[in-house]
């Protein structure tokens, strides 16, 4: 079903059942009511592209992602879209695949940067109101994003040089739970499974970890930080070390989920009782740990939350508005499940 047709059932030309969709021209009520009937019964849908040329206006986002296989990319596009199609908005997703690429090494990310660049000005060129940019490693952008036509909110990253907004989370206020809870059930020794070298959440939740275990007169003994690179392997490898020690701790907090199940799991192959014998936290919430067995401990990172947030603020900004604050951080949430005790 097109335009043509439906003025032909309607017995008007198409200039007049475009009219009657866009409000203009001088079309009675009685015959627009009666068009807005025909398109409504014969699922007519007006070409959004044609739309567009008149009002200058698309109706249209783009989201640009780092990688759609980072953990937490389909969360925060959920949450983009699920905000902007109540709005009355669609959306066009470019995905860069930045992760095959870079692994999780941030240094690797910018050696990418003219190329990021590059796919963001392209993506700028489509019929599109508004872009969000989602990262794949929570870091600074400042650098990356080019001077943009249209309004840009970024998730996931932040940008230091106050040009752009973004929607971000807390990196430091949820630890405060992750070491109550560890040091109300007696444990002295604990250990932490790191994150990579040059992540910044990384190196966040380390020194937030430290400076509560202090409030409390402990300390994190050296040989009980181990390193990581946020990788399954890297839980494993650090299970590895842990039962070379003579005095083991009797608590891992891993800074991200997916070094947590590793660590977890080579316990488990190895005889070793979670939490009996270790308790084990992690962080991030990833959907795939609703299958471990015990269920991991974690901190939820509210991802729909900032997709939700990042396109209110997009469609504020295309609509004229100006937001209150350039950066949105959102807490996140500790989850007491059974891998401690």
């Amino acid at each position: 079903m097109n335009m043509k047709e439906i003025a032909q059932l309607a017995g008007v030309t198409a200039a007049t059942v475009s009219n009657a969709i866009n409000g203009t021209g001088n079309v009675s009520e009685k015959k627009r009511k009666e068009i807005m009937e025909i398109i409504e019964r014969e699922g007519y849908s007006p070409n959004r592209f044609a739309k567009s040329l008149r009002t200058k206006e698309s109706n249209t986002i783009g989201i640009m992602v780092e990688d759609i296989t980072a953990f937490q990319t389909p969360r925060i596009i959920n949450g983009i879209n699920n905000y902007v199609e109540k709005q009355g908005y669609a959306v066009i997703l470019n995905n860069m695949s930045l992760l095959e690429k870079t692994g999780n090494h941030y240094s690797e990310l910018s050696s990418y940067q003219s190329a990021i660049s590059k796919s963001i000005k392209l993506f700028n060129k489509t019929q599109i109101d508004g872009l969000v940019y989602v990262a794949m490693h929570d870091r600074d952008v400042m650098e990356l994003i080019p001077k943009l036509s249209i309004p840009i909110v970024l998730v996931y990253c932040y940008d230091t040089s106050k040009n752009n907004y973004y929607v971000t989370y807390d990196n430091v206020d949820v630890i405060v739970d992750v070491a109550e809870c560890l040091m109300k059930r007696g444990n002295e020794k604990i250990g932490v499974i790191k994150g990579a070298e040059d992540s910044l959440p990384s190196q966040k939740r380390l020194k937030s970890f430290i400076t509560q275990l202090k409030k409390e007169g402990k300390e994190l003994k050296e040989e009980y930080i181990f390193p990581g690179a946020w990788e399954f392997d890297d839980g494993v490898k650090a299970y590895e070390r842990y039962k070379q020690l003579e005095e083991k701790p009797t608590a891992i907090f891993a800074m991200n989920d997916l070094m947590a199940v590793g660590f977890m799991d080579a316990a488990l192959n190895d005889g070793v009782r979670i939490p009996e014998d270790v308790s084990v936290i992690g962080f991030d919430n990833r959907q795939e740990c609703r299958f471990t067995r015990p269920r991991l401990t974690t901190v939820d990172i509210p991802l729909e939350k900032m997709g939700e947030k990042a396109g209110q603020i997009l469609l504020d900004l295309i609509s004229g508005k100006t937001p209150e604050d350039r950066k949105v951080i959102l807490p996140c949430e500790f989850l007491e499940k059974n891998s401690v005790i």
